[in-house]
């Protein structure tokens, strides 16, 4: 018996080990990510109450040099518990503080988009916010 709970709970955390495990390209960063991945057509699910909104970046706002501060508003609703942090599609980090930087931006038009995330780092919510920068 105990071995079958173990290898239900392994088969759950085996897809999630290489993205907690590598280096993240975010400080302030709740959990490390792999190197950014695409973000596929993802099915997201009910808010259930969950809702964030990003403060910083501003649409429109310029920035010099690969850093861009990230700071967000987020109310977990029922199910939620942080978020996944996507730039121009591909995941870049997952954060349960409000705030963080975003690094190794390159120079161009970009966008931000925050996903709120259930404990499982896997099933994403709708609700969600985006914004546009620039890095110059």
């Amino acid at each position: 018996m105990k071995m079958a709970i173990v290898a239900v709970v392994l088969s759950m955390l085996i897809p999630a080990i290489p993205a907690l495990a590598a280096e993240g390209h975010m400080s302030g960063m709740d959990m490390p990510m792999a190197p950014a991945q695409k973000s596929a057509g993802v099915d997201l699910q009910p808010a259930e109450g969950a809702r964030v909104k990003i403060v910083t970046p501003k649409n429109g706002q310029e920035f010099k040099g690969e850093q861009v501060p990230l700071e967000f508003k987020l109310t977990k609703g029922k199910r939620g518990n942080h978020v996944h942090a996507y730039v121009d599609g591909e995941l870049m980090g997952m954060f349960s503080s409000e705030k963080g930087t975003l690094t190794g931006i390159k120079p161009g038009k970009h966008t931000l988009e925050l996903r709120v995330v259930t404990n499982d780092h896997m099933t994403e919510l709708n609700a969600t916010d985006r914004a546009s920068f620039v890095v110059k």
